[in-house]
């Protein structure tokens, strides 16, 4: 009897462990409440069922339901993929009154994807996506999204209702994906929107594409587009600006937005610049970056470097750019020394960078460097604006160096107007080289407010549209302007204002009539001396085919010298040797100057006649005339 109860007892222990083995090798999964089927990743779900651990799933579909009137549970835990194909959290085609719920969903292109699905629940999830959409009801109606929490996305769509997804609600939930739409309802009608805070989303919290009677009462947002609220704004209550600018999916302990995504410091890694931060250390970028309002980043700190690591700095739109003051920037330094910004791309601001000094209070600007930048689309000619590609107001001793600054606006006459790719407001000693500056509103590189001792090398200034390099102020003074090449610029290829400027080595060639503009730095020469700018010395210069006179110099200017210059036309300029004696420019001979020996129309070669040739032959022709009237007496 002892021995039969010492082997039951061993038996029931062998069973223990087994069953305890069991348990610790289980598979999670969602179990059916019927018949306890443990469902996994890719299955067919054909009941009610409720997670016991998280799935992380490598099949194209997390679960596909299977049958009307179920309830999948999540239970708090997880369903995620590490893929990045076109992957579906929960795929549902065809069933209806299905419910959705504490599930997170994570990784996937859709989280959860509907199609002909009518009357179920989603509710009290937290979705992050890859690029598609947090939830995509296609084709589905009457159903109830609520209380989720749909996060970080490539792009995409947090809440997408297309080709006739009618008559759903979407209540109280929470959507940021940051650099995709909030809700965006497409080919769908009476869809109800209450109480959600859709914010910070890039390309539109909630947008209606298509479709009507979609209204709603309460929410927060700040991008709308083709929706407003029952009270006739966008939406009721705006969103605050640390929720504009966030820029991460993960949460930190008190659930605030923690930035995954942005400048990563390259001292601390943990420590990210997210979108209108204000940057105190040097960083560099790890993504693309991008919102609708305000400063892309500030510079807070001397010394730092902002390393675009070919990334984009976004501002989706530039929006109100009028007036004089401190525009919307992509980057915005007031007053900071030693800052490098490099290898980044910056489009859709009122200004792509605006360094800003202050002459009154001293603070100005040394020793920035802006390099390796792409610029363009900055600014608006909606009204007058003060909007350039690279803004400086009192920068000394900064380089501008191998950036393309391209299709900037503004709008206005004066000096100050916007549209110029690179502009000076005061400041000594810089240097702007190796940049590709085209098709700006307004001129490619321009200066005013007594700039000095400035030099503008090796640049190619093109297909802007009122002039090319333009030293506007008369007080524009002591720039060394050399090897650039400025060409089809809508008029003058290189403007100078001031005195005591060098112009060498340039090319100014084909600029043309055309320009919006009315001043005399807008008129097509080639180049154009004007204003006060006694002293100038112009050097090796190629300036043909303009449609104006090739080089011009304003009547009663004094000390314009210059040699070896190439031209075809000039208005009160010659070129003349350092001593001042003689003609010493390559001029080109225009074809009604030309001469035919014959009229099969074979030219004269060119010959140089010096004062001694000249008198030489006189002399000859003397002897002649002499000898020929003592023959005929």
């Amino acid at each position: 009897m002892k021995m039969e109860t010492k082997m039951k007892r061993e038996h029931l222990a062998g069973l223990l462990i087994l069953l305890l083995l069991s348990a610790a090798n289980a598979h999670a999964g969602c179990i059916g409440d019927v018949t306890g089927t443990e469902y996994g990743c890719g299955d067919t779900v054909i009941e009610s069922c409720t997670f016991d651990g998280d799935l992380n799933c490598s099949t194209k579909h997390g679960l596909i339901i299977g049958a009307d009137g179920i309830v999948i549970d999540g239970n708090g835990y997880a369903i995620t993929t590490g893929a990045h194909g076109d992957e579906e959290g929960i795929h549902n085609d065809g069933c209806d009154r299905v419910t959705i719920k504490n599930l997170r969903i994570s990784g996937f292109c859709f989280g959860i994807y509907w199609r002909d699905a009518d009357n179920g629940n989603i509710m009290d999830n937290s979705i992050d996506y890859h690029q598609g959409s947090g939830i995509w009801l296609f084709a589905s109606s009457c159903n109830n999204i609520t209380r989720n929490s749909i996060d970080y996305s490539d792009s995409g769509q947090g809440i997408f209702l297309s080709s006739a997804a009618n008559r759903n609600t979407i209540r109280d939930n929470e959507i940021m994906t940051v650099t995709g739409r909030g809700v965006n309802i497409d080919g769908s009608n009476e869809n109800e929107l209450r109480d959600n805070r859709v914010c910070g989303n890039a390309r539109g919290d909630v947008v209606v594409e298509s479709g009507s009677g979609n209204m709603g009462s309460n929410n927060t947002c700040e991008i709308a587009k083709g929706y407003s609220d029952s009270d006739s704004s966008p939406c009721t209550h705006s969103c605050p600006s640390c929720e504009i600018r966030s820029a991460g999916g993960s949460k930190d302990k008190e659930g605030r937005g923690k930035p995954t995504c942005g400048c990563v410091s390259v001292r601390d890694s943990s420590t990210i610049f997210a979108y209108g931060d204000t940057v105190t250390e040097s960083c560099m970028f790890n993504c693309n970056l991008s919102y609708q309002s305000g400063h892309g980043l500030v510079i807070g700190a001397d010394n730092i470097v902002i390393d675009g690591n070919g990334y984009t700095l976004d501002g989706i739109t530039p929006g109100g750019c009028s007036g004089l003051g401190i525009q919307r920037s992509g980057i915005f330094n007031h007053g900071y020394d030693g800052v490098t910004v490099k290898n980044l791309e910056i489009t859709n601001f009122c200004n792509g960078i605006y360094l800003r000094g202050d002459e009154i209070t001293g603070d100005v600007v040394n020793n920035n460097t802006i390099d390796n930048c792409e610029i363009h689309h900055n600014g608006n000619d909606l009204e007058d604006t003060a909007t350039h590609g690279i803004k400086m107001h009192y920068v000394y001793k900064s380089t501008i160096s191998n950036n393309l600054v391209h299709h900037n606006k503004g709008k206005g006459t004066s000096c100050e107007n916007g549209g110029n790719g690179i502009f000076l407001n005061a400041g000594d000693h810089n240097l702007m080289v190796n940049n590709t500056v085209c098709d700006n509103t307004k001129a490619g590189i321009f200066t005013r407010m007594k700039p000095r001792y400035n030099n503008v090398t090796s640049n190619r200034v093109t297909g802007n549209g009122q002039g090319g390099i333009v030293l506007r102020c008369k007080l524009s003074s002591l720039f060394t302007i050399e090897n650039n090449i400025v060409t089809d610029n809508k008029g003058p290829g290189i403007y100078v204002g001031g005195p005591g400027n060098t112009l060498r080595y340039n090319t100014a060639t084909d600029n043309k009539n055309g320009s919006t503009y009315g001043d005399d730095a807008s008129i097509a020469n080639g180049i154009r001396i004007s204003r006060e700018a006694d002293n100038t010395t112009l050097i090796e210069n190629n300036v043909t085919g303009n449609d104006d006179t090739d080089v011009y110099v304003k009547k009663g200017l004094t000390g314009i010298a210059g040699s070896n210059n190439t031209y075809q036309s000039t208005l009160n300029y010659e070129d003349y040797s350092r001593d001042g004696q003689g003609v010493r420019g390559k001029k080109v001979v225009g074809r009604t100057e030309s001469v035919n020996s014959f009229r099969s129309g074979t030219e004269l070669p060119a010959v140089k006649v010096t004062p001694i040739m000249a008198t030489l032959i006189v002399v000859v022709l003397l002897i002649f005339v002499v000898f020929g009237y003592s023959r005929k007496k």
